[in-house]
């Protein structure tokens, strides 16, 4: 469908409706016009035809009484009075002899058979008008007139134009009339008709940001989907404003203290008068600074994982490499802590369709968090990568302290952290794996275990045939992340 132009105007919904009811009326109204003059000219015709073939008879009759002598006067005035145009007339006797009328009569037609005592009409010219004819033989008994009398009546056509032209002109009247009517009646009826969708836009002008709740007015069936959809838009407004205000609220909260802290720090460099004192400053004002960095980063990445930006891609990632490539990057600090990281990888690919930031970046909060709570100097941590059930599945296995059972769930939500230690942590870490994965379809949670803890990372795995090693190129660039 085509957008509108900006600045340009498109037709209303009532003229659309007006001119899809009241154009094909009007079409209608001009075929009827058009039947309605061929019936006005035939029956214009017919009505005159007879009352020609009248005046062929009264014509014969009266030749006859008067012995072929012209037709009376009083008689012709009498007959042409009624009929409106001039007639003229003209009688043969057997043989072909003229017994009176004029002689300069319209030739007629050749070809066609003229049978005794049935009418025959035809047109022609005469002086030049155009004339109606007929020609009537009729057998006289007569010492004057003996045998088959042939006459012929013929009148110019003027009267009988008029009375077609008058009758379709009437008949046009009233369709105009007709027409005008419904014209009215149908833009009254749409006027009527489309006020639900005026108060439902008035309904819809009245929601802010502040005012979203849903429209309850009683509206037409056919409306009926349109606002259960505008319901349901309010509905996501409403939950990506409260998920921004919370997003704003937990970011001002959270940033707070650590500004505060490089501000303090940053005023104890500047105020420190020996050389050691400002150097543990600055040195203290830079983790801060990193903290802060990684903060902002991951708060980033929560709100972008949280919105669904690019969490799918145009193609599937391979879950396999991912985890490899992350795991081999945190070698040097596992090394450096004492903590012997392996990988249990699977012989064939795991597909899944997610956007490969995002999943780097879960699968390194994954392996980030093991290694800062969960993995003691000399202890393993291991990844299981498998897939089941049309699931990709990686276990991250600690052998530290574990997560209680009743934090299970609360280690998930935003800030929660269990200890209360200045470690670092932000408590945004499974959090940002949990959204990510169910934005994915999928899904991270603790599983129980006897000694240690096992995050459990489930993503589905993609379509068969898919190509596991082309990314997306269509996905939004999360790297400024």
């Amino acid at each position: 469908m085509n957008a509108p132009v900006p600045g340009g105007r498109t037709p209303s919904l009532r003229a659309r409706l007006f001119v899809l009811i009241v154009v094909p009326q009007l079409a209608l109204a001009v075929a009827a016009s058009v039947v309605l003059h061929w019936m006005a000219r035939d029956m214009s015709r017919n009505l005159y035809d007879d009352t020609l073939k009248v005046v062929a008879h009264a014509v014969a009759r009266e030749v006859m009484v008067s012995k072929g002598d012209l037709v009376a006067d009083a008689l012709m005035e009498s007959l042409q009075g009624a009929i409106g145009d001039p007639l003229f007339y003209q009688v043969h006797a057997a043989g072909g002899r003229l017994v009176v009328g004029r002689t300069d009569a319209p030739a007629m037609p050749v070809g066609p058979d003229y049978p005794e005592a049935v009418p025959v009409f035809y047109n022609a010219i005469y002086n030049g008008q155009p004339v109606r004819a007929v020609v009537l033989r009729e057998y006289i008994t007569d010492p004057e007139l003996d045998g088959w009398t042939t006459v012929r009546v013929w009148q110019t056509v003027t009267r009988r134009e008029a009375l077609t032209l008058q009758m379709l002109g009437q008949a046009a009247a009233v369709l105009a009339l007709m027409v005008a009517s419904v014209a009215g009646l149908v833009w009254f009826g749409i006027n009527r008709g489309l006020t639900p969708l005026t108060d439902l836009r008035n309904a819809v002008a009245l929601r802010s940001s502040a005012e979203l709740r849903p429209i309850r007015r009683p509206v037409p069936r056919e409306v009926v989907p349109l606002v259960e959809t505008i319901n349901s838009l309010f509905d996501r407004l409403a939950a990506e404003l409260e998920r921004r205000r919370a997003f704003i609220s937990n970011a001002a909260h959270q940033l707070r203290n650590p500004v505060a802290a490089i501000q303090a720090q940053a005023g104890a460099a500047l105020n420190a008068r020996r050389d050691e004192d400002r150097q543990q400053r600055l040195t203290d004002l830079q983790e801060l600074a990193r903290r802060l960095s990684r903060l902002t980063q991951q708060l980033l990445r929560l709100d972008a994982a949280s919105d669904g930006l690019g969490v799918a891609g145009a193609g599937p990632v391979d879950l396999r490499a991912i985890v490899a490539e992350t795991a081999r990057r945190h070698v040097p600090a596992a090394l450096k802590q004492g903590v012997d990281l392996s990988l249990n990888e699977v012989s064939q690919p795991l597909p899944v369709l997610v956007n490969p930031v995002l999943l780097e970046e879960a699968v390194d909060n994954l392996i980030d968090n093991a290694l800062k709570y969960g993995a003691p100097p000399g202890s393993e941590l291991r990844l299981d990568l498998s897939s089941g059930n049309g699931q990709a599945m990686l276990r991250v296995i600690d052998q530290g302290a574990g997560i209680p059972a009743d934090c299970h769930q609360a280690v998930f939500d935003r800030f929660f952290r269990i200890s209360t230690a200045d470690d670092g942590g932000s408590g945004l870490g499974l959090p940002i794996v949990r959204t990510i994965a169910r934005r994915a379809g999928g899904d991270a949670r603790i599983e129980p275990s006897d000694a240690g803890c096992v995050v459990l990372l489930t993503l589905p795995l993609a379509e068969d045939g898919a190509d596991p090693g082309r990314k997306s190129q269509d996905a939004p660039d999360l790297t400024a992340f």
